[in-house]
């Protein structure tokens, strides 16, 4: 054999062992890519697949199967994408493939899955469209996991809804049914049940239970916390989660499975609603109508939800608080202002018992005389009567202005509260040598409210106007209060008006008046006209002075009519 055959023989090897190297490295390559390819579809939650409309063919990557959570071995159809969908977006995706089958035209469009643990996925799917040279038609696509994005911001809009109702004052009822909505929104098939505790019986009473069945939330109100109450009563007595994923079989259950089971329910995590401070508020409950044990996205989500339960549980409470507290000093300055006035109040019951007296005397004076004068006798046994009944009205109203009472609104006419502080003030005034008028029409509305509570506010603006005429010769210490009828924002309306001639106030004062614990008195606490500020306001009206063209000040109330009272 020739050398130019041997070197022919020897540049073919080496060509082919380049070619197998090129041809290896190049798969090797290739195999990266798809590998980089791959990672890159799990870490984005982002599938492939293709579509061949004609024959119906379907692939899918690797991530389209962990989505749909088929295993390699299934075969994609149109049926196993319907199997994962929703049931309620089910006409929508139906509708999306056969319009794409038909106007072969790049489609997209959203929807929910259900997985076989009956949780939810969001998915987007995008998809674009491809033709060959014999006019078939292909669909190349991506499938989205957005999950996680579509949760976070359906939360956030629940968590900011939730938010606002509380600042703005939404009753405590409506904003837990706020809170249970919420979760039932991200939690396909949940029913979401919110239990308070009251601290001095440990009974969990109703909250909120929008979606379960009326009977069984009557049945557990009221229902006594203890070491194996179901799940809520226990979550409570332990102040720690319960999680119950069958309660057909476990022992916490034991007294109350027939009730739940009866009304269809199968599992139930408890979790307690706890204070800033750690103590147990309430429970909030999540059943299910099948096994069930909580994912981590649901372990998330229960925890948001009860935080914002507390919140809005102990903005509640704090608003409670504040009332009684409000209650309390109101309460106090009436036993204030009652001091004040002992001396009237001595004045005013010994005058009516002396008549009594004088006048039981006078009868028995006119009896033993011959022939009575009987008409005598009656004039003064009637003046006996009126006076002692003026006595017992008199002490009538210094215990209800002394005593601590509910707030009892009804429909009052303005020219009788009037009466009543005048007959309370009547000593002081005469003592401090102030005369009172009163300009009250027959036309004066009727307005709703507390009868002790407007007393007290009209009693002490009578008495601020009498002090502040203290310095003033005794021949201009005149207090006028007058009664208008008035129309405001559309609305019938009663005003009084409180106005004496005394030393006034600076206009810097003005603003600071009904400040709590601001004073111009040198022994005032500050607080009388701040409490007769929040009780007319409380009545759905308004409280404020003006400086008098002349000297002192006008006090004025303006209180809606019965027939626009605030409630």
């Amino acid at each position: 054999m020739s050398t130019n055959d041997d070197e022919a023989r020897l540049l073919r090897s080496v060509a082919l062992q380049n070619a197998s190297s090129i041809l290896m490295a190049r798969q090797r390559a290739e195999q990266r890519q798809e590998a980089f390819l791959a990672e890159a579809q799990r870490l984005s939650h982002t599938g492939s697949f293709g579509w061949r409309v004609a024959t119906g063919e379907i692939v899918w990557s690797d991530e389209t199967y962990r989505i749909f959570q088929y295993d390699r071995t299934t075969t994609p159809t149109a049926e196993c994408v319907l199997q994962r969908v929703h049931p309620e977006d089910t006409p929508q995706v139906k509708q999306a493939i056969e319009r794409a089958s038909q106007d072969r035209k790049d489609f997209e469009h959203e929807c929910r899955l259900v997985m076989p643990d009956s949780s939810v996925k969001y998915v987007h799917v995008v998809a674009h469209v491809l033709h060959d040279e014999s006019g078939g038609v292909e669909f190349v696509g991506a499938v989205m996991d957005v999950t996680e994005r579509k949760r976070a911001a359906v939360l956030l809009a629940g968590e900011k809804r939730l938010l606002e109702m509380i600042a703005r004052g939404d009753s405590r009822a409506l904003v837990l049914e706020g809170a249970c909505r919420v979760f039932e929104g991200l939690a396909s098939g949940s029913l979401s049940s919110i239990l308070l505790l009251d601290p001095k019986t440990n009974r969990l009473r109703h909250g909120a239970a929008p979606s379960l069945p009326i009977t069984y939330t009557e049945a557990i109100d009221g229902l006594v916390i203890g070491p194996c109450v179901g799940s809520c009563g226990t979550a409570a007595y332990r102040a720690e989660q319960m999680i119950v994923a069958d309660i057909a079989t476990d022992p916490l259950w034991a007294d109350y499975r027939d009730l739940a089971l009866g009304h269809g329910l199968r599992a139930c995590w408890s979790t307690p609603i706890l204070s800033s401070t750690g103590k147990v508020l309430g429970t909030f409950a999540i059943y299910y109508r099948e096994r069930r044990s909580p994912t981590p996205h649901e372990r998330e989500l229960i925890e948001q939800i009860t935080h914002l339960a507390s919140i809005a549980v102990e903005r509640e409470q704090a608003e409670e608080a504040l009332r009684q507290a409000q209650a309390d000093l109101a309460h106090v300055s009436r036993v204030t202002t009652m001091g004040e006035l002992t001396a009237s109040i001595a004045h005013e019951v010994n005058q009516p018992l002396t008549a009594v007296v004088n006048n039981a005397n006078a009868c028995l004076d006119l009896l033993p005389k011959g022939a009575p004068n009987v008409e005598e006798v009656r004039e003064a046994l009637a003046e006996i009567i009126d006076d002692a009944d003026r006595a017992s009205a008199v002490i009538l109203h210094v215990r209800q202005l002394a005593k601590r009472a509910p707030i009892e609104k009804s429909l009052l006419d303005l020219r009788d509260v009037v009466k009543d502080v005048l007959a309370l003030a009547r000593y002081e005034s005469a003592a401090r040598r102030v005369t009172i008028h009163t300009d009250l029409p027959e036309d004066l509305p009727s307005v709703s409210g507390d009868r002790v509570q407007l007393q007290q506010v009209l009693l002490n603006l009578v008495m601020n106007g009498m002090e502040a005429m203290n310095t003033v010769e005794e021949s201009k210490r005149v207090l006028t209060i007058c009664g208008r009828l008035e129309t405001r924002g559309g609305m019938r309306a009663a005003s009084l008006r409180v106005q004496d001639s005394g030393t006034g106030f600076k206009p810097e004062e003005m603003d600071r008046l009904f400040e709590a614990f601001y004073t111009t008195k040198p022994q005032g606490m500050g607080m009388g006209l701040a409490i007769s500020r929040s009780i007319i306001e409380a009545h759905g009206g308004r409280l404020w002075a003006e400086p008098n063209q002349g000297p002192g000040a006008t006090f004025l109330i303006s209180l809606p009519s019965a027939g626009h009272a605030a409630s």
